[in-house]
């Protein structure tokens, strides 16, 4: 019973403590949830404030930039930058090399979209660009990448190159620059972007490359230019002298200055003393240095200093082959010393020195053209390519009068000898040569034939724009086409190239001749004779301006000297044939009309020309027949189917002549002399109405043309209409104030409106 008791109690005793135990746990767990409440609420407080703070911000940041709305989208730029920062580099996973490539690649590009290309002159740039910048920076760096590994274009590099030259990260710049050059050789603003960095960072060599490639784009910059030269002082001097020449072309100043020549002097120890050329060691008398020297003086005119400066050059060293090329020039510009001349070219020639080209002009002034023409053939049948010497030899042939065998000297050139500008000037010269011809036969100039001269002289200038020749050959060619002004230019870039090339004078003269310049024309004439004694050119020229001031004895006399020196000059004879028809002269001016049509039977102007001779000489038979030949030639010849119409009044076919005239004042409506024959015909058949209106129309077409006048103030006059007839004498007094008829006649009109005044006036 006890022990039943005892249990019961420590039964109780358990659960007690039991209870008790669960009521302390419950009274914890209250209170812990009291404070989980209280920190909730406190939470839930410092949430609501920092959302209304977030929401107070981003209102604020709306209001700030709301008149920037293009920087909200540099978020988008931030998080792609992001995205290719954890892709590249955080995710633990690696990325293959295309992959990485895509993913800088789109960062780059989420920049871009804000960094407008600089010809988008509506969108600025965005401010914000350049922290981007430096991080995507920073990315390619970390990545171990290059431009090319990422996918942009080339005006996309370019930028991207812009903008990491804003933030000073010019390794990256360079490279993204000359990517663009890479992907894009003809864009200018990114090599000189480039140029810019590599100037500033002392790469000399780099910036020589990037001139360069900039010249081909852009030939004519001076700056470029003139930047160039100074760095190839004493390295380079065929790309020197071609600066120079270009510079000069273009009309600016080459003169180094003192600073300049001090600093290229540096330039030149520096250089000697990587040579090992100790300071001061000069070589100045060693026979190079004679040679150079004489050299010199021979551009400066010192014909024999330069030649005592040679042989001692030969003296010091008899093995000096540019020495006995020298010599041969210098003893050439003598006379009486081509022997000697020769012989020097041959020891030049065994010293290996190439001297085709100087043999063959030395041979060619001598008169010997033919030798010439062999030294080039057989030079050519041992080396085919050589464009230069088969230009030479184009042009010996062409000055010889053998146009084929100019030609097959061209067409037989190889491929790759046209690369060189001789043989596309050379191409240029014989489709000129062909214009003239046609004008010599026809009296037009071959319209196809000077476009296809110009297309030659263009590539000759894009191979060498420092071709003189060919800039005097586009001149010429423009002028044939009556583009005065760009042939001026060119002329004048010819004139800065070549400033003693005989051609430039007559060039000169011709095109101021064409524009009417008639004072500048014969000052370039004048020049022209100073060195061209003999050519028939000069004369010519002068007989045209002569003839244009009214002087036509004078320029009749000087187309007589033209054609003394050339006989075949047919534009010289043609003018003299009118010059001679103006004086009265008409036995010259038949004499040369025949000639012409004999020796040109398709000469439009020749025929017309003779058919004009022969109605002064009244023999209008001959004449029809010469019109109706020119007329086959062309149908809608104007003035022929005048004359002809003339011809036959003459003859007393004056029904004939309706149609010819009806038909060039068709063909050509300015035409007086059409019309006032027209009207004679219909005032010869009595139609007065229809002539006075042909009369009006060759007056309005010709408002000087007197004939015209006077037939109109004659048909009012006899029409009994003095006060217009008053009107109508007064304006051929207008032209001619001296005409004595037209005075006599204005006079009688004046007194006929005065006794009609006077009988209008009331009697008492």
């Amino acid at each position: 019973m006890q022990e039943t008791t005892m249990a019961i109690l420590t039964l109780y005793g358990v659960l007690s403590i039991a209870l008790f135990v669960l009521w302390l746990k419950h009274r914890t767990v209250l209170s812990q949830r009291e404070r989980m409440l209280n920190k909730l609420g406190s939470v839930k407080g410092n949430l609501d404030d920092t959302s209304q703070r977030l929401d107070l911000l981003s209102r604020g940041v709306d209001t700030i930039l709301s008149d920037s709305p293009e920087v909200h989208g540099l978020l988008g730029a931030h998080q792609a930058l992001e995205s290719a920062e954890t892709l590249l580099f955080n995710q633990g996973i690696p990325v293959s090399n295309s992959e990485s490539c895509a993913i800088a690649s789109h960062a780059s590009k989420a920049i871009l979209k804000h960094y407008p290309s600089s010809s988008d002159e509506n969108h600025p740039n965005v401010p914000g660009l350049r922290p981007l910048t430096k991080r995507l920076g920073a990315m390619l760096t970390e990545a171990e990448m290059k431009a090319e590994d990422i996918e942009l274009s080339a005006d996309e590099h370019r930028r991207l190159g812009e903008l990491f030259h804003s933030t000073e990260r010019s390794d990256w710049a360079s490279d993204c620059f000359q990517r663009a050059n890479e992907l894009d050789p003809e864009d200018e603003s990114a090599l000189r972007s480039l140029s810019e960095i590599q100037r500033q960072k002392g790469e000399l060599d780099a910036l020589d490359r990037t001139l360069e490639r900039l010249l081909a784009i852009v030939p004519d910059d001076v700056a470029i230019l003139k930047e160039q030269t100074i760095l190839l002082a004493g390295e380079d001097y065929s790309r020197a002298s071609r600066n120079r020449k270009r510079l000069e072309g273009l009309g600016e100043d080459t003169t180094v200055s003192e600073d300049e020549s001090e600093l290229s002097e540096i330039a030149q120890r520096a250089r000697e003393a990587d040579k090992g050329i100790l300071p001061g060691s000069s070589i100045l008398e060693s026979s190079s240095s004679l040679v150079e020297r004489a050299s010199k003086q021979l551009m400066l005119g010192e014909v024999q200093v330069a030649l005592e400066s040679v042989e001692m050059a030969l003296e010091a060293d008899k093995s000096n082959g540019q020495a006995w090329l020298l010599k041969s020039r210098l003893l050439s510009a003598g006379n009486g010393n081509t022997k000697e001349a020769i012989r020097c070219i041959r020891r030049a020639n065994a010293l290996g020195e190439e001297t085709v080209l100087l043999e063959s002009e030395i041979l060619d002034n001598d008169g010997r053209s033919d030798a010439a023409i062999e030294v080039l053939q057989e030079h050519l049948e041992r080396n085919p390519t050589e464009a230069e010497v088969r230009g030479r030899l184009s042009l010996l042939w062409l000055r010889k009068g053998a146009l084929e065998s100019s030609r097959e000297t061209l067409e037989d050139a190889p491929e790759e000898s046209w690369n060189s500008a001789a043989l596309h000037i050379m191409k240029g010269r014989l489709h000129l040569v062909d214009s003239d011809e046609n004008r010599d036969e026809t009296g037009n100039h071959e319209q196809m034939s000077i476009i296809d001269a110009l297309v030659s002289f263009d590539k000759s200038i894009e191979i060498d724009r420092e071709a003189g020749l060919a800039w005097l050959g586009r001149a010429r060619a423009l002028r044939y086409q009556g583009t005065f002004d760009e042939s001026e230019v060119a002329l004048v870039r010819a004139r800065r190239l070549i400033p003693n090339h005989p051609s430039i004078p007559l060039e000169e003269a011709q095109l101021s001749l064409d524009v009417g310049d008639l004072e500048q024309a014969n000052a370039l004439a004048l020049e022209a004779t100073t060195v061209l004694k003999n050519n028939p050119t000069v004369p010519f020229i002068r007989g045209i301006i002569a003839a244009r001031l009214g002087r036509l004895e004078e320029a009749r006399d000087l187309f007589s000297t033209t054609l003394q020196a050339d006989p075949d000059h047919v534009r010289a004879r043609l003018n003299r044939c009118s010059a001679a028809l103006l004086c009265g002269d008409l036995s010259m001016a038949l004499d040369d009309a025949n000639h012409l049509v004999e020796a040109r039977p398709n000469h439009e102007m020749a025929r017309l020309r003779r058919s004009e001779i022969l109605m002064n000489h009244s023999d209008w038979q001959e004449a029809e027949s010469e019109l109706r030949s020119l007329l086959s030639l062309r149908p809608e010849h104007p003035m022929a189917l005048v004359h002809l119409g003339t011809c036959m009044i003459a003859m007393g076919k004056s029904e004939q002549a309706e149609k010819p005239l009806n038909k060039a004042i068709e063909s050509n409506p300015d035409l007086s002399e059409a019309w006032y024959q027209r009207g004679l015909l219909y005032l010869d058949f009595g139609r007065i109405d229809e002539a006075m209106s042909d009369f009006e129309g060759a007056a309005k077409a010709d408002p000087h043309h007197i004939d015209t006048k006077l037939r109109i103030a004659a048909i009012l006059h006899e029409g009994g209409d003095s006060n217009k007839a008053a009107v109508a004498w007064r304006q051929v007094l207008d032209i001619d104030p001296q005409h004595r008829l037209a005075r006599r006649r204005l006079s009688e009109c004046k007194d006929q409106v005065a006794v009609r005044g006077e009988q209008s006036l009331p009697k008492d």
